[in-house]
């Protein structure tokens, strides 16, 4: 009986044309994020940068003053302040005084006056790559870390909230480019210990967990809104099937049918791979099925709970505001740590690119015991589904236009 469920649930799925959509967003958002993608080929001695094979991870404190400082002057010169206050860019305008201010604060940290800004800023890049380099000015000597600290505590109170110049901010901003040595031992573990398509996988399930971190709950509020709206709750509850059966059979089909066109899409960058036909590698041809269950799957199982039991719950489209607010929220806190390493608690960790598998090792049981935890919550969150809808069934917790109406029958009554 549950194959039976399974089967006609998977194909119900299939006729909406909510889930259609959610395929062409999939579909769409890879072709934008990962349709060009480039496979990296070892890196050359004395070639122009090596900006492709990652940055340097031991940030020291005069790398975040040198970086920060050269921020703040480069947003002063080009008077072009950006915040992220609710992760989305807003354009700060000052008035005359908090200019000078910001001017103030850069001489006391460079010694550089506005007249002299220009000047620096041709000779830098004189010999950097404007491109992959990012801009760093000279500090004046006996400047202290804590003493640079307070001046860009005053700059980001200045600008407000979501600035660039918090300590956090600062150091997340540093992206020094490795040199050859580095780029060799980056590519070294990109090829020997990830077989090449491992970061792949990896950057495949950072892109396409920004989105299959909200999108699944639509189409799975529609399908359990379906049944309302068609008037179909009465039959369903009649049935003799248990609760468990008609609930798990439909969670399963709903997962399935999600995965489904994520998991064929995450062999194309592994079909780039083979294709890229890098000499002495030995590539591992099913990393992307390993990513795809051990990344991606228990994320998509806790969206569907979350819209299966709050739909359940309420019969309504709750199920999207609360996903949507989880989803935001998550993209916020993992801003931080796009590039791996500190995978936390968020249901949308982050590893934005192919390299830093030294960060992935260090943090990969922290990131199974997140996976995990997941994955336990969509069983939890699946089980109270099922008791919700069994005490429907019985003519408990029905819903008709009021919330938690209990209904008796015509002979109680």
């Amino acid at each position: 009986m549950f194959i039976t469920l399974f089967r006609k649930e998977c194909v119900q799925t299939a006729k909406s044309l909510t889930y259609w959509l959610y395929v062409a967003c999939l579909v769409l958002f890879f072709n934008s994020q990962l349709g060009n993608m480039h496979i990296l080929t070892p890196p050359q001695e004395g070639q122009e940068n090596y900006f492709d094979y990652g940055f340097e991870t031991d940030i020291t404190e005069q790398d975040i003053m040198e970086t920060g400082a050269g921020s703040l002057v480069w947003a002063y010169y080009y008077d072009n302040y950006m915040t992220y206050p609710v992760g989305f860019a807003k354009s700060v305008s000052l008035n005359a005084d908090e200019k000078e201010e910001i001017g103030d604060i850069i001489c006391e940290l460079t010694g550089l006056k506005p007249a002299d800004l220009e000047a620096d800023i041709a000779a830098f890049f004189e010999t950097h790559d404007i491109q992959t380099t990012q801009y760093e000015v000279k500090l004046k000597e006996g400047l202290t870390y804590d003493r640079f600290l307070k001046y860009m505590d005053r700059v980001a109170e200045i600008l407000g909230p979501g600035s660039g110049y918090t300590e956090e901010n600062l150091r997340a901003n540093v992206q020094i480019p490795v040199d050859y040595e580095g780029a060799v031992a980056n590519y070294r573990d990109l090829t020997e210990k990830d077989g090449l398509t491992g970061g792949y996988a990896r950057l495949f399930c950072d892109y396409m967990g920004v989105i299959l971190g909200i999108l699944p709950v639509f189409v799975t509020a529609t399908r359990m809104l379906r049944d309302k709206r068609s008037r179909m709750q009465e039959l369903i509850y009649a049935r003799r099937a248990p609760s468990g059966t008609v609930m798990g059979s439909r969670y399963l089909a709903l997962v399935c049918m999600h995965m489904l066109p994520a998991a064929v899409l995450s062999v194309i960058p592994t079909v780039n791979c083979i294709r890229a036909g890098i000499e002495g590698v030995n590539l591992d041809y099913l990393a992307w099925l390993k990513y795809d269950l051990g990344w991606l799957l228990p994320m998509v199982m806790a969206v569907i709970s979350v819209g299966i039991f709050c739909t359940e719950l309420t019969e309504t489209a709750l199920a999207v505001l609360v996903q949507t607010a989880w989803w935001f929220i998550s993209l916020m806190t993992g801003g931080t740590e796009m590039y791996g390493g500190s995978y936390g608690w968020n249901l949308i960790p982050r590893h934005n690119t192919e390299l830093n598998y030294a960060g992935f090792e260090e943090g990969i049981r922290q990131l199974a015991a997140n996976r995990i935890f997941y994955a336990v919550l969509a069983m939890v969150l699946l089980a109270l589904t099922i008791l919700i809808y069994e005490r429907k069934r019985k003519g408990h917790l029905r819903r008709s236009g009021k919330i938690f109406r209990n209904h008796k029958s015509t002979d109680q009554v």
